[in-house]
């Protein structure tokens, strides 16, 4: 992949990969929400899984998943076009990995070369992630297991006690330090930079830097 292809899997999709290559391997039932490029689609499908299924809300990263696939043999994988949760209905999985959109983009930014849902997580950056955390209990199985990118600017008290409310418990598996791109700075709200720096943010002379936690998340019953 060149460096300007849209699709480049980021310092999240990667942390991720690295979770998924360093655990034992999940054959049952996988799921990955926001598939993008494919990577971790297909890591799962060569990890042996015995279902696989993807989706994203994006046609390109729909095309672009399913093109990786069959390129890499996993022909029976599916990949779903849709808003998270309502392609798969209430079906339950073993392992579901999501790497959930969790900034403010503003409404009026200029037209962005892929869909807004890419980086918007609603006005405080939690609308995506929250909607996802209500709609886990029930789609994971009793020993399953997700792994998501929760990111140091976002409320964790606010994410710990969603939680709780679900039924759910997490602990932190990883924890990256990243450089924010230009190209996400300039869709953000007047002042959000400002109000995160030092809560999440950091500053080096013009370079801004985020801190983002891999989060494995289990049913709370299952301890």
């Amino acid at each position: 992949m060149c460096h300007d292809d849209l699709f480049r899997p980021s310092e999240y999709t990667a942390a991720l990969l690295r979770q998924l290559w360093t655990r034992p391997p999940c054959t049952g039932r996988v799921l990955e929400l926001g598939t993008g490029s494919g990577v971790v689609l297909t890591a799962l499908a060569q990890a042996g899984a015995r279902e696989v299924v993807g989706v994203d809300i994006e046609d390109d990263a729909v095309q672009r998943t399913r093109a990786l696939l069959q390129a890499s043999g996993a022909l029976s994988a599916s990949v779903l076009r849709g808003d998270l949760w309502d392609p798969v209905g209430a079906q339950a999985f073993d392992l579901i990995v999501f790497n959930p959109p969790q900034l403010p983009v503003l409404d009026d930014v200029p037209q962005l070369l892929r869909l807004r849902s890419w980086s918007n997580g609603g006005p405080q950056g939690r609308e995506v992630l929250d909607r996802f955390l209500e709609g886990l209990p029930q789609r994971l199985t009793p020993k399953g297991q997700a792994l998501i990118t929760h990111s140091s600017f976002l409320d964790a008290d606010c994410t710990r006690s969603h939680l709780e409310r679900c039924g759910l418990q997490a602990q932190v598996c990883q924890t990256i330090t990243v450089l924010m791109p230009p190209s996400k700075l300039k869709v953000l709200p007047p002042g959000w930079v400002e109000h995160h720096e030092g809560r999440g943010l950091r500053r080096l002379g013009p370079y801004l830097f985020s801190d983002f936690d891999v989060l494995e998340i289990r049913h709370a019953a299952a301890g």
